[in-house]
């Protein structure tokens, strides 16, 4: 089915005047008439402009990043005037090297903030972000894969901020050894919370601090998903120095018998 054949692909009268815009990725997911791809709201916009009277109200879903959303906002704003009505903005992502992402497209979560040891961030998706760019299940929802990954970018995203290093040291690095996950609903391309706390699990020392982390994914007030991890905050010095030593015996193991 084309994007021409889909059943979303022209603006009737009993359709809803809100519309997610979610990115080319998702575009499985508008078969339900509320989720559109930019490229087939642009479409469908032409050959039937919107109506002063009832505006559309469009909003930012997943696989749709800021510059994609000012883009197309001020597209259909020049076009159309008051006849289309943006809602929202995406979610600003975190900066890439607080999530240990050498690929700005690969950070998941934004508008994070942390409060004693609490902290959430927002699912934040673009379009080719690498889980969704070679994923190939034609499928509605978010993998969940993908929401494993952000929870662990949002236990490594706190970790630095809320275990603080003294001056003139880097921040704590998260090295998790334990994980579970349950999945509990489905979570589709529609603005997600992801909450989560940590509990330390033992005394801590001066390079180490022992800790489990839970994060639950909620989408539109429903727990979807729940990831536990477990982890040491280390410093920087000794985790690398742990690595070098484990890489140096693991190499004569592996070495060739005489």
């Amino acid at each position: 089915m084309t994007d021409d054949q889909s059943p979303t692909s022209e603006m009737n009268d009993d359709e809803s005047l809100h519309q997610w815009v979610v990115g080319e990725s998702f575009q499985h997911a508008s078969v339900q008439a509320d989720f559109t791809t930019a490229a087939q709201l642009r479409d469908r916009l032409r050959r039937q402009p919107p109506d002063q009277n009832s505006p559309l109200r469009i909003r930012p879903g997943l696989g749709v990043d800021d510059t994609e959303w000012n883009d197309l906002t001020s597209e259909l704003l020049k076009a159309y005037g008051a006849a289309v009505l943006p809602e929202g903005r995406p979610p600003t992502a975190v900066p890439r090297h607080s999530v240990l992402k050498h690929s700005r497209d690969n950070v998941l979560i934004g508008d994070a903030h942390v409060e004693g040891d609490a902290f959430q961030a927002q699912l934040a998706v673009v379009n080719d972000t690498e889980m969704l760019r070679d994923h190939t299940a034609d499928q509605q929802h978010v993998p969940g894969m993908l929401l494993i990954e952000a929870s662990i970018q949002l236990v490594t995203w706190a970790v630095s901020e809320i275990w603080l290093p003294p001056a003139g040291h880097p921040p704590y690095y998260a090295v998790m050894h334990a994980s579970a996950f349950e999945f509990s609903r489905f979570v589709f391309p529609l603005p997600t919370l992801l909450t989560g706390t940590f509990t330390r699990t033992g005394p801590a020392e001066d390079d180490k601090i022992p800790l489990s982390a839970e994060v639950r994914v909620r989408q539109a007030g429903q727990d979807c998903s729940r990831v536990r991890i477990d982890l040491h905050a280390f410093r920087p010095a000794l985790v690398f120095a742990i690595e070098d030593g484990q890489a140096r015996r693991t190499l004569l193991r592996a070495a060739p018998a005489a």
